[in-house]
């Protein structure tokens, strides 16, 4: 009876492994067909679209080893193994913090133990991309430029979060450069008034890099008239540093002891056009929104989906952050004026060291995370819908329509940062793969106008709260299914076309080198192209609202916020 058992249970074994080697064979039948058939589509976009020259590095930030031949295997696996981009989210991100700790929690993370190594001059390679890495969420974006595109990385079935050129919206210098060329631009095209202030969403801005700007600056500031309105108003500038600087650094009022500095630098001007600088100085608004008497500022979360073509979405949570002491135009003190997340904490984090240094003589442990400078903070930021805010606005009286928030405030929200794109899309690489994660920051008058202070990319996530917290990881989750839709949807059309070109391969009709005729060319081209397909949409609970799709004609592609008549 045993040996009876064994013998069955060995049959069945030899049987199972028969047929798993048959499966397998059956499955990947065509393997060699497919893999040319990918390398040509990937070939083929590699030469229309973004695909950079790499920088050849011996070491890289991540200890990833680049292999030539990795888009070929990993995009033939994803045809065989459909369920890959279909159902499942693999993913990686090699900077510690929420947006990671999200990606770990709700998706697969392939490369769970790669870090960042900054600076990395001697650490070899310890990992290579797997070939199942369908959404990389990079903080840097290394596969960019130390990575092949089309061969190393951003394959035909991969999306990626960035986009290099995201500079043109995130330098301040660079901003601020696009708002004025895209104005003139509309001014040339014989657009009117009403079209030119609704294009225009930061305050003025003199750029001192810019000599004859620069010359206008130092005499105004120099005049009796700017005394005099001081005097009256308070600080009239902020002295802002162009280049990638970012919470709150390079950030200055243009007190008199600043003013004093800047005219010694500039020699009151003489020197402007000799200075090398990135600064911009940028009209102070002086009659802010205050709350409980502080200025504040809200944070509107935004992503570009894809290049090609221009689709975005804004998320309808915001960060509405107060300034850490009381609003006073005349006040000298930074934190009355600049409501920027890492002034709060080095204040938070000054005024603790004080009071330990008064009370105790016990080692502080430098802790940014520590419970009463997290707790304090907390009252600084406020977890709103802007709703709220419609609320507060209608129980003072200063708005009397219900329907403030969804029928004005929103609008104005969106229809700036749809013009802060199209005054910079001309830069950017037109690619399906490419993405970036931004965020706009708004300060509201006192009479509600509304202007953009400046755009970041990559923008904090801040973790002082539960609740906070889980609004991150509710945000990580719905920019991942916005990346997903839209790359499944690529998918769904290249199966298609990967189909066709195997037919024509299987049947002799064309050579590997000529499948890709002018006709399937423009197939390809049509299918790169990012839409949703049928049946590929985006869920309802998902807190992202469509800002623009240029796939859409004329003012549909940005929800009849712009005129007609305003678009060139």
């Amino acid at each position: 009876m045993f040996v009876n058992t064994i013998t069955l249970l060995i049959s069945f074994i030899f049987l199972y492994s028969l047929g798993h080697v048959y499966m397998t064979r059956v499955t990947y039948i065509n393997k060699g067909n497919v893999e040319v058939v990918i390398g040509l589509l990937n070939q083929f976009i590699s030469q229309n679209y973004y695909s950079p020259e790499a920088f050849t590095k011996e070491f890289n930030t991540i200890l990833v080893q680049p292999q030539h031949d990795y888009c070929i295997k990993s995009d033939t696996y994803k045809y065989y193994h459909p369920d890959v981009i279909m159902n499942d989210t693999y993913t990686f991100r090699e900077y510690r913090g929420v947006v990671k700790e999200a990606l770990q929690q709700y998706f697969f993370d392939v490369l769970p133990n790669v870090n960042l190594h900054r600076n990395n001059k001697d650490q070899p390679h310890q990992f290579k991309l797997p070939l199942k890495l369908t959404l990389p969420f990079t903080y840097y974006d290394q596969l960019v430029h130390y990575f092949k595109i089309g061969q190393q990385s951003l394959c035909l079935f991969q999306k990626y979060n960035h986009m290099p050129q995201r500079a043109s919206l995130s330098h301040k210098n660079r901003l601020m450069t696009n708002q004025m060329n895209y104005l003139r631009s509309l001014r040339q095209n014989g657009l009117d008034a009403v079209c030119i202030a609704n294009a225009t969403f930061l305050p003025k801005t003199y750029r001192l890099f810019n000599e004859n700007e620069c010359l206008q600056f130092f005499t105004y500031i120099n005049s009796e008239v700017y005394e005099d309105k001081i005097k009256k108003d308070g600080p009239q500038f902020i002295i802002k540093m162009g280049k990638e600087v970012h919470r709150g650094r390079g950030i200055n009022m243009l007190f008199p002891q600043e003013k004093e500095e800047l005219n010694r630098k500039f020699d009151k001007g003489e020197l402007c056009g000799s200075v090398k600088t990135f600064k911009v100085a940028q009209q102070y608004i002086v009659n802010p929104l205050l709350y409980k008497g502080h200025k504040i500022e809200f944070r509107v979360y935004w992503i570009l989906a894809s290049t090609n073509p221009i689709i975005a979405y804004a998320y309808d949570k915001t960060l509405i952050r107060r300034c850490i002491y009381p609003f006073d135009k005349f006040s000298l003190l930074k934190g009355a004026h600049v409501c920027n997340t890492a002034i709060v904490k080095s204040t938070l984090k000054k005024m603790q060291n004080e009071d330990d240094d008064n009370d105790s003589d016990e080692t502080d442990d430098d802790d940014d995370n520590n419970d009463e400078i997290s707790s304090q903070e907390d009252t600084l930021f406020i977890d709103w819908k802007l709703d709220h805010l419609q609320e507060i606005l209608l129980k003072e009286g200063r708005i009397q329509n219900n329907q403030w928030l969804q029928n004005e405030l929103l609008p104005k929200v969106d229809r700036m940062i749809i013009h802060a794109i199209r005054s910079t899309q001309h830069t950017f690489a037109k690619d399906s793969k490419l993405g970036e994660f931004f965020a706009a920051d708004f300060l509201l008058t006192d009479d509600l106008d509304l202007h953009i202070m400046e755009i970041n990319y990559n923008p904090q996530t801040l973790n002082t709260t539960e609740a906070r917290k889980q609004q991150h990881f509710k945000m990580v989750q719905d920019m991942i299914e916005i990346s997903n839709a839209y790359l499944r949807s690529r998918f769904t059309r290249f199966q298609r076309i990967i189909g066709k070109l195997l037919s024509e391969l299987e049947s002799k009709k064309q050579k590997g080198k000529d499948l890709i005729t002018n006709h399937i060319g423009q197939e390809i081209h049509k299918a790169y192209v990012d839409r949703l397909e049928q049946g590929i949409s985006i869920s309802q609970g998902n807190l992202f609202r469509l800002l623009m799709d240029e796939n859409l004609q004329g003012t549909r592609a940005y929800k009849d916020l712009i005129q007609e008549k305003c678009l060139i």
